[in-house]
């Protein structure tokens, strides 16, 4: 079966946010056995849409239209969808009456959320004024789904969608791994026996993409690829590198601290993402200068003098120091040059040491990532916390 897919938002067409409704629902329709056809982004503008819509119902078979709660363009929406069809657009009644229970005081303001075209099959929403609907095209055997884009609304109302139209059970099975330590180039030449397979590079490594009809066919894939590259596969899900580590610590019963220069504590946040990340995280000193390298961490001056700040010496008694201040298990330490500015003949752009202490012994990794500053420090936030996972994985 046939699927377009029409994204509507200014935000989102112009750039300024990050389309996530419909990246879950391309996945959804994949894993349903969806050849997806097109996928459009349009502002909120009638003519546009309009237009969008008369090539996705040339092209498709049925036509996804995902749509923000928008109380000030959600009428033109429906009115739009209406009139590309040549339906009137109609109250549903018993929605009506629900807006109307759950939200007395604003209801004159949010009944257009009410508005169907003619004969159009509703969606009920659970979570919110947004009713959705589906409009079946007899005349030339189609269909128009028109959904909220907020991810749990979607998520809910799309199953009932599946339902009324009988959409097959999952035909497709999908799985993801997550790598850190391996080059594009390494794993491909690891994976060269895999079919359907997709590769994403980013600066918190590489996320290997599987799928198949077969459920079993993917527990083996995943199989093979742990004997392969097992120890650079932090994740079988699509968990973060941080919640990996907050599972270890708090299996263990071991806590960790973070002293961050380059960094500028982007490791400490990214650890306190996860919730209940207060049993195994006691805190972190963000030791951008100098003086508070010296003065808060005890980095001796000599060593700041005759090694500089960007040097093995000082990641090490950062990582020591943090960890016997704070009294945690672990310490972890960064200190580097992120760029554009601040690189010497000695120590070139994106040259870091990153530390961590455990047990009374430190360990430094010397480390040069290229790239932009901020990719950069997320690349070193990453290859800490991957030490720390490797680390407890060992005991």
């Amino acid at each position: 079966m046939k699927a377009s897919i029409i994204s509507i938002g200014f935000g989102y067409e112009k750039g300024f946010l990050e389309d996530k409704s419909r990246i879950y629902l391309c996945q959804k329709l994949f894993e349903k056995g969806f050849n997806i056809n097109g996928v459009f982004i349009s502002e909120e503008d009638s003519y546009k849409l309009q237009f969008f819509i008369k090539i996705a119902l040339d092209k498709s078979d049925i036509v996804f239209i995902i749509s923000s709660s928008n109380t000030e363009t959600d009428l033109l929406i429906r009115e739009t969808i209406s009139e590309s069809i040549g339906v009137p657009l109609v109250f549903n009644e018993s929605w009506l009456k629900t807006l109307k229970e759950r939200y007395p005081e604003n209801f004159q303001n949010i009944k257009h959320f009410a508005k169907l075209p003619y004969n159009a099959k509703p969606i009920k929403n659970k979570n919110g004024e947004f009713l959705g609907f589906i409009k079946v095209l007899d005349d030339v055997n189609k269909a128009i789904v028109f959904l909220p884009d907020e991810k749990n609304q979607l998520r809910d109302m799309l199953n009932l969608a599946f339902e009324y139209l009988q959409v097959k059970d999952r035909v497709v099975y999908t799985g993801i791994v997550r790598t850190y330590g391996l080059s594009l180039e390494e794993i491909n030449e690891f994976l060269s026996d895999f079919d359907n397979k997709f590769l994403n590079a980013s600066p918190k490594g590489i996320d290997i993409y599987l799928w198949d009809k077969e459920i079993e066919f993917l527990k083996n894939k995943k199989s093979v690829l742990s004997e392969r590259i097992g120890k650079y596969i932090y994740a079988y899900q699509n968990e973060e590198m941080e919640e990996v580590i907050g599972k270890l610590l708090k299996e263990k019963g071991l806590t960790v601290s973070t002293a961050e220069s380059s960094t500028g504590g982007l490791i400490a946040s990214r650890i306190v993402n996860v919730s209940g990340s207060s049993t195994y995280f006691l805190g972190s000193i963000v030791a951008y200068s100098n003086s508070v390298k010296e003065n808060l961490l005890k980095v001796s001056d000599k060593i700041l003098k005759t090694k500089g700040a960007v040097s093995e010496e000082v990641a090490l008694q950062m990582a020591e120091s943090v960890a016997k201040l704070l009294d945690t298990n672990f310490g972890i330490s960064d200190t580097g040059i992120a760029g554009p500015t601040g690189a010497t003949k000695e120590k070139p752009l994106g040259l870091h040491y990153i530390g961590l202490y455990f047990n009374g012994e430190t360990k430094v990794e010397k480390v040069i990532f290229k790239g932009e500053r901020n990719q950069v420090r997320l690349r070193i936030s990453q290859h800490a916390l991957n030490m720390l996972r490797v680390k407890l994985l060992s005991f």
